[in-house]
């Protein structure tokens, strides 16, 4: 039994590491990565943590318990993400995004009810370790983002899951000025706009956790509040560093959640250490935008080209979206069928047709209203019924702000899993 518990957090510990890092076998190959269909790494071991939490199930035989309403709605929107299957045309693309979701599913509830200490000798999952590696991971892909701008070149490599970015390549994201085209950070994932994201919650979770440390009383824990204030400013750069609009106004929404709490729910040593570190961030953006002001008022501003166009091709994605959605209004056109629909009914002309950048809208043309529905429910109860962290409430506002101007949380592999990491963590 207690080593069934060590190997599912010790896998569900290396799945949260491995988790940003997009080393993949392709299976089916496309012309774009909404349509390939690929087993990653990160894949493998999650599925080796159900398993091994499985196996623990059914030796601890868990009496059964009233379920939070939160599985009623998930419920639903699993059963929809099942219906849509036969309103797909590529039935085999809706049937990997049917796995993704189980797989989301059942991370969830790992992390939120399935390893809870009431129904155990002890806790199987630390999430404060679990929080520890993921900021760890994210530390990584800051890193790399950093050295992405600085150097303004990326490099390839397949066992790390890491592409080839060149700025002077038609689809490369950019930044175009009188000084040239400037490449964006990407870390190791598939857009600027993603690797903003992920730091958003590496951010606030960092924040939570450099403010709410009261008592420090061994040298191991200052090297451990030095690291992690280290972590903190090499994401904050990077986050700069994507130039992702949507990420800096997540950010920036959840920081003003997050300060709402602290200053309603903690005392007065933990308020002044967040003023302090709110200051420092203040002074550390400050010195980092003097340099780069031109980058950040092009993407604040949005009226040279690129900027144009791409805010043109969000308003037409808008048009797509609705005239889709009026004619497949219930079950949809299919779970990951988004882009495909696209191409078959030739709607979109742009060369890289992408979904929507909206996730609400992009889930609500692909599984249809009722699924949509259950997902605004399930937020509801969650935020509701959820746990009293007071970094719960900012992260769910970001993600919220996020997917409002993104698609990758329900278009890409990566996106549904860590969409469920962060509501299980909270």
């Amino acid at each position: 039994m207690k080593f069934l518990r060590l190997l599912t957090e010790g896998l569900l510990l290396l799945f949260i590491f491995l988790l940003p890092w997009q080393t993949k076998l392709i299976i089916f190959a496309a012309n774009n990565n909404f349509n390939e269909v690929s087993l990653y790494g990160s894949h493998l071991v999650l599925g080796l943590a159900l398993l091994s939490f499985f196996v623990l199930q059914i030796i601890k035989r868990r009496e059964e318990e009233k379920s939070p309403k939160i599985w009623y709605f998930l419920g639903i929107v699993e059963i929809c993400f099942f219906i849509s299957f036969f309103f797909a045309s590529d039935k085999i693309l809706a049937t990997y995004h049917f796995i993704l979701l189980i797989l989301g599913l059942a991370l969830f509830y790992i992390l939120r009810e399935g390893l809870s200490p009431a129904f155990y000798a002890e806790n199987i999952f630390n999430r404060k370790r679990a929080i520890y590696i993921f900021l760890t991971s994210t530390f990584l892909q800051a890193s790399l983002g950093i050295y992405q701008f600085f150097t303004q070149s990326t490099f390839a490599n397949k066992y790390l899951g890491l592409a080839n970015h060149d700025p002077q390549v038609l689809g490369t994201a950019v930044i175009e000025t009188a000084s040239g085209r400037w490449l964006r950070a990407y870390g190791g994932l598939d857009h600027p706009n993603i690797l903003g994201g992920v730091l958003v919650f590496s951010l606030l979770l960092s924040v939570s956790l450099l403010a709410g440390k009261k008592i420090i009383n061994s040298r191991i824990q200052i090297y451990g509040l030095l690291l992690l204030f280290v972590n903190y400013f090499v994401s904050l750069l990077a986050l700069f560093f994507t130039f992702s609009r949507a990420s800096w106004l997540a950010f920036f929404s959840g920081l003003v959640i997050l300060s709402i709490t602290i200053f309603r729910k903690e005392d007065k040593w933990v308020k002044n250490r967040f003023l302090a570190l709110l200051l420092f961030s203040l002074v550390f953006l400050a010195l980092v935008f003097v340099p780069y002001k031109d980058l950040a008022l092009t993407r604040v501003k949005a009226e040279t080209r690129l900027e144009t166009i791409s805010i043109t091709e969000r308003q037409e994605q808008l048009k797509e979206v609705t005239s889709i959605i009026k004619k497949n209004p219930i079950f949809g056109i299919g779970a990951g069928n988004y882009v495909t629909y696209l191409e078959k009914e030739e709607i979109n002309v742009n060369p890289y047709p992408q979904p929507v950048h909206n996730s609400f809208l992009l889930f609500l043309a692909e599984t249809g209203f009722i699924s949509f529905f259950a997902l605004l429910f399930f937020f509801f109860f969650l935020l509701r019924d959820g746990r009293r962290e007071n970094f719960s409430f900012a992260l769910v506002v970001s993600l919220l702000v996020l997917m409002l101007f993104e698609h990758w949380f329900f278009s890409l592999p990566f996106g549904i899993l860590f969409f469920f990491f962060i509501l299980g963590i909270i």
